[in-house]
């Protein structure tokens, strides 16, 4: 058995427990460096046979290293600390069979990959807007026009090969025997009405007039909701079916005109210009009563929705204040609640397709026949 003398803490593991020494620990790679100055009195061995034997103590320990071979002439350089710590560090990321060798697979950069994407996106985008200016727009046009055609045919007035005769009569009254009238409906005019109403005087009296074929009520807002109606189907048959549409600015403008006719038609309808009532008095319409309205009485007829009102004012004088007092019926009006729905249909159709377009025209990058994403004009 091998006896090692020296004050080596790898020899003698015990040796500070035994003796009360402070005993300088030395590692394998000083060795060379202290053994000749170690100064203890005692006789050692010579220096390069002990760190020999000590050297293959700790190779049995440690295992062998990949410079054995050198035949332990040099074992001090062989084994060092930080050089082991080294090795044991990288000798998974090194080639070895280890679990953490794996090199990870190259990452494309993330800018790219949204290039790419905006790219493809952009491509798409041009596609789908040629498709809808070639195929689409058109597509809707015509199915306007077939719904704005319909929609003049139902009008009492000559609209786009309509003849415009058709006929109504309608009775308006108001509880309780406050107003009773009886009125014939041609067209945009009234061409015959019995009207009775009660005065509020000292003495209730029976006011009581009538209209006459020789001199009709005109109604204005009929033949102005079918003139506007008129200018946007004149806005569809000069678009050509087969002319292809380049730009959105082309689409947008006549789908503005568009719009702009239908929704000036639905609002004479919808919503009535009230006139005052001293206007309302001076007007032509009350000069062709028969017999003739005193003068603090007025009569006005005008629509509103899908209805025909009649009102009946009675002017008076409080405390040098003049005002007036009304009375009105209303009687619903088949065709026009018809030609209401049709206006608003078109409406929405054509407010779909500028909507539409509009999205695209958010894209300033495209034009038609062009696949490349930087050349969109509109």
């Amino acid at each position: 058995m091998l006896r090692f003398s020296g004050s080596n803490w790898f020899t003698r593991p015990h040796s500070r427990r035994k003796s009360g020494k402070r005993v300088k620990v030395t590692f394998s790679d000083q060795l060379d460096g202290d053994s000749s100055s170690s100064g203890t009195g005692a006789s050692s061995p010579s220096p390069s046979s002990t760190a020999g034997q000590r050297w293959r103590y700790l190779e049995s320990i440690f295992g062998p290293s990949r410079n054995a071979t050198n035949g332990g002439n040099h074992p001090a350089s062989e084994f060092s600390r930080s050089s082991s710590f080294r090795q044991s560090n990288t000798s998974y990321g090194s080639g070895g069979g280890g679990p953490y060798n794996r090199r990870p697979p190259p990452q494309r950069k993330v800018g790219q990959k949204m290039a790419d994407c905006e790219k493809e996106e952009a491509l798409n985008l041009q596609v789908e807007f040629e498709w809808v200016l070639h195929e689409e727009v058109h597509s809707v046009l015509k199915q306007l026009h077939a719904i704005l055609v319909e929609c003049a045919h139902r009008f009492p007035v000559p609209l786009y090969g309509n003849e415009g005769k058709k006929q109504d009569k309608f009775v308006l009254t108001a509880a309780p025997e406050q107003l009773k009238c009886i009125v014939t409906l041609t067209g945009d005019s009234i061409t015959h009405a019995d009207i009775n109403f009660k005065v509020q005087r000292q003495q209730q009296q029976i006011q009581r007039t009538s209209i006459t074929q020789d001199y009709p009520w005109k109604i204005q807002q009929v033949q102005d909701a079918a003139n506007h109606l008129q200018q946007a189907i004149n806005h569809i048959d000069n678009v050509d079916g087969a002319y292809h549409f380049k730009t959105s600015d082309e689409v947008l403008h006549i789908l503005g005109n568009i719009l702009g006719a239908l929704q000036r038609g639905r609002t004479s309808l919808v919503v009535p210009r009230k006139k005052p009532i001293d206007e309302l008095m001076k007007s032509r319409n009350m000069k062709a009563l028969s017999p003739n309205l005193p003068e603090d009485l007025a009569i006005s007829f005008y629509i509103q929705s899908h209805k025909l009102i009649f009102v009946a004012y009675q002017l008076t004088n409080f405390q040098g204040t003049m005002k007036f007092d009304s009375c009105q019926a209303e009687c619903s009006v088949p065709w026009l609640n018809e030609v209401l729905v049709l206006f608003t249909v078109a409406l929405q159709l054509c407010q779909q397709l500028k909507d539409k377009i509009s999205v695209f025209s958010q894209y300033k990058d495209f034009t038609v026949g062009s696949r490349s994403p930087s050349a969109l004009s509109y």
